[in-house]
């Protein structure tokens, strides 16, 4: 009997310690299947983080992309940008910071050629802003052309200059011009011309009876545009020389060894960009 119930309880001994070790397995194994399923949880949160954040990188590059194209197609070619780019290029020179034309839908073109000491300027218009220089400037009509000259000394310069004093004209017959000013008339073989001086400048205004052309309109305009318009003061001389129904209006004036001329096709226009260089 003693052995029996020894064997049974060795037997049951043995059941009991079964099922501990089915159950820590199973423990075990509940254990390792939360852990991996942690882990797999992990690697998508950081793979979706990943994903976001590359996304984001990409967002910003385009962003980045779009402000930098926006600020190439909105860089400007205006009138003062482009003086400003020629000043650069041709330095103590002076330069028109206006137009000249006012209140217009077209874009000023500007193109040069020389250097500081001897320059030409070539100022037209055109439906699309450009460049300085931009190699399509150079088949347009120009509305204002503008030279520097240097010379070796201040008489050569002021020698390039058809200068007429006010003695010259003294004795001919007066026309009252308005802004007490008077000017002087010469006619002859269908041509007319009024004359009159202001400061170191002379000023002749050019007419054709014959072709109704006669010059005291524009003569007495110009009074009233020089009221209102200071031209560069010259260091000793300057002259205007404007002529009714033609393309050819030009301001000239010495400044040291330095000859600026300005040619525009209309009078106003030419005493507008005289006034502003600087």
């Amino acid at each position: 009997m003693k052995l029996y119930k020894l064997g049974g309880v060795l037997l049951l001994s043995l059941i009991l310690v079964g099922c501990g070790n089915g159950n820590s397995n199973k423990q075990s194994s509940n254990n390792e299947s939360k852990t991996d399923m942690q882990n797999s949880s992990s690697s998508s949160n950081s793979s979706s983080s990943s994903t976001e954040q590359s996304s984001a990188s990409q967002q910003s590059a385009t962003a980045t992309s779009g402000a930098n194209n926006s600020q190439a197609d909105s860089q400007s070619y205006d009138f003062a940008s482009l003086t400003k780019d020629l000043s650069a290029k041709l330095a103590d020179t002076l330069l028109p910071q206006n137009s000249g034309l006012g209140e217009t839908s077209q874009n000023v073109h500007i193109r040069y050629n020389g250097n500081s000491s001897n320059s030409t300027v070539y100022y037209s218009t055109g439906s699309n802003p450009l460049a300085l220089n931009d190699a399509s400037i150079k088949g347009e009509t120009p509305y204002a052309v503008l030279s520097k000259r240097t010379y070796s000394s201040a008489s050569q310069a002021q020698g390039q200059l058809d200068y007429t004093a006010a003695s010259e004209v003294k004795g001919l017959p007066k026309v009252n011009l308005g802004h007490s000013i008077v000017g002087h008339t010469q006619s002859g073989a269908g041509q007319q011309y009024i004359t009159w001086n202001e400061g170191n400048w002379s000023i002749s205004v050019h007419g054709s009876p014959v072709n109704n052309t006669t010059p005291k309109k524009l003569a007495v305009s110009s009074v009233t545009m020089f009221n209102s318009y200071s031209l560069p003061a010259p260091n000793t001389q300057g002259v205007v020389k404007f002529n009714v129904g033609s393309s050819s209006q030009v301001i000239t004036w010495q400044d040291g060894s330095v000859v600026y001329r300005l040619k525009a096709n209309d009078p106003a226009v030419a005493i507008r960009m005289a006034a502003s260089m600087k």
